[in-house]
């Protein structure tokens, strides 16, 4: 998922279920094929139902797992149109050929000024802020290149979900790398919830209304994402799928 020009994206498991099982069950599924994240879907009479879980644990929210389910399913239906329904909100994803269109929501950034210790991680933010996650946006696409991860430090800040470092790019309007350490995820490939992160904050700094963005793993993941409202960002990728 996320895959493109010199971009391999993020792998995922998808799978269908009649009914849901335990989550114990679910989670030694997603372990049995070893993939950074699964997805379980469970059809319903308004569309379909879906989770999400890591090797380690349940996931609130995953947009490479979204697009997996989406593609699977679409190329079992043959429509253009699934809603996905989750206890986290739903999620509306199209198909144009090989590219898939979702909307997720926005998330608004809480900006910090003090209170936190950067020396461990040898770097000095030009800005700090809070969604969901920690971000920390770093002078150039460079240092978020060269960035190296502590997730020592990490682990003193329980309230957030992953920390992600950002930057302004020459090539894209911002790029970014994305740490899950404590859902069992130490550097995510390519990642589609991010952008409710990032995505209202960069849209703060460019006039333009659509922006290009990579992710600097080391497998590389690629988006185009798009405002909608104030609420929601529409995210645009592509997926090549797999049968196991």
């Amino acid at each position: 998922m996320f895959c493109g020009e010199q971009a391999l994206g993020n792998p995922c498991g998808v799978v269908f279920l009649d009914e849901w099982l335990d989550s114990s069950k679910l989670l030694n599924i997603t372990r049995s094929l070893s993939q950074p994240v699964t997805s379980f879907i469970v059809e319903n009479a308004l569309g379909y139902s879906i989770r999400w879980f890591s090797n380690t644990a349940e996931i609130n929210l995953c947009g490479h797992g979204s697009l997996g389910a989406a593609a699977a399913i679409l190329e079992k239906t043959g429509e253009e149109r699934v809603l996905l329904q989750s206890q986290y909100g739903d999620i509306e994803i199209t198909q144009q050929d090989s590219f898939y269109q979702m909307e997720l929501p926005a998330w608004t950034p809480e900006f910090i000024h003090h209170g936190i210790d950067y020396q461990e991680l040898n770097i000095d933010p030009i800005e700090v802020y809070a969604t969901r996650d920690l971000v920390l946006v770093l002078e150039s696409e460079q240092a978020v290149r060269d960035f190296i991860p502590n997730h020592a430090w990490f682990e003193k800040f329980a309230d957030y979900h992953a920390l992600i470092v950002t930057a302004q790019s020459d090539s894209y309007e911002y790029v970014l790398r994305y740490f899950a350490p404590r859902i069992g995820i130490p550097e995510d490939l390519a990642t589609g919830s991010a952008q409710c992160s990032l995505a209202p904050f960069w849209f703060s700094k460019f006039s333009a209304h659509n922006l290009k963005v990579r992710q600097l793993s080391s497998a590389g993941g690629v988006f185009e994402v798009s405002f909608k409202d104030e609420s929601t960002i529409r995210l645009s990728a592509q997926a090549m799928k797999r049968k196991a």
